[in-house]
């Protein structure tokens, strides 16, 4: 299944959407035999709403045929839901969410009141026709390369990675990141802030972003911030930018990657080189780009709960 990096999404075609229906005697009958990797899915889809394949390779199954194998056998279960768009040229990969059995199986393990089909059915066309679900699975993808880098490279750990809802709430509502992450390379650990550009937000507000990170910081949390952004050019624009506001230096530490310099996505679990871990991060105030965990700070800051486990 090919993906040309020009490929475009059919505005005029609804997303083909495969839920399934399940009664209560079907979520029983189906969630028996589920094994410790499929509740590793359910918690990662319940966590963070909607993933490929791919990503869910990188994240649990450490191969490609064998997730998408099983993502199958989950799908025909009920397990999972899935959906895509029609794309021209090539074909969109299925975008996994939980079906009517996972989603009771989730609540069950955690206690909360157990979710009607219909319920489950309504999230999953929300999110089958959300303009914000390709922004969700950008963010996601960043965590699932890092994650499949670490597959193969016993020194790396994501160690943390929260969605925007968990870490919205933790920032008190004074910025609301796209995600939050912890990753370690050797003796290097970064924790920081991510945000991921699509291009549709203006240069100001990206700057205005920043700003609202030095709020943050003021009131005592303080963590770099990392900004995906679609391209070598507009990263240059926010970079000018940032230098008109704060002139002398940025108020907290950001580094930015441009998409445009990553190598094509691939099926492969470790990400092709260049990736989001090379030496394509440009501090904001430097010329020299690092490496991902070269961007850890060098100085002992205090530590905060989201720096435990």
């Amino acid at each position: 299944m090919r993906v040309s990096r020009h490929s475009r999404i059919n505005p005029h075609t609804p997303p083909r959407v495969e839920v399934g229906a399940a009664s209560r005697a079907d979520v029983l009958r189906q969630s028996r035999g589920l094994t410790a990797r499929d509740a590793e899915v359910i918690s990662y889809l319940a966590r963070h709403q909607v993933l490929t394949a791919l990503q869910l390779a990188r994240l649990v199954f450490g191969s490609y045929s064998h997730a998408r194998s099983r993502l199958a056998v989950l799908h025909e279960r009920g397990v999972l839901a899935r959906f895509r768009h029609d794309i021209w040229p090539g074909s969109q990969p299925w975008r996994y969410a939980l079906g009517p059995v996972g989603a009771v199986v989730h609540a069950a393990a955690t206690g909360v009141a157990l979710p009607r089909p219909a319920t489950v059915t309504e999230t999953v066309l929300r999110l089958a026709h959300s303009a914000h679900t390709e922004h969700r699975l950008g963010v996601n993808d960043f965590f699932a390369t890092l994650a499949g880098h670490a597959r193969h490279a016993p020194e790396c750990a994501l160690d943390e990675w929260w969605p925007e809802s968990e870490i919205g709430e933790t920032c008190a509502g004074i910025v609301r990141p796209d995600a939050f992450g912890k990753y370690t390379d050797h003796d290097h650990t970064l924790s920081f802030f991510y945000e991921h550009d699509t291009g549709t937000e203006t240069i100001e507000t990206l700057v205005e972003k920043v700003g609202k990170y030095a709020e943050l910081a003021d009131a005592g949390l303080r963590k770099p911030t990392l900004f995906q952004l679609p391209s070598t050019s507009r990263e240059r624009n926010f970079h000018v930018a940032l230098a008109q506001r704060w002139p002398h230096k940025a108020p907290v530490p950001v580094a930015t990657l441009p998409s445009d310099q990553l190598a094509a996505p691939g099926f492969h679990i470790a990400p092709a080189s260049p990736s989001i871990v090379d030496a394509l991060w440009l501090p904001v105030g430097h010329t020299r780009r690092r490496a991902l965990a070269d961007l850890a700070p060098r100085t002992t800051q205090l530590t905060t709960h989201l720096d435990a486990a």
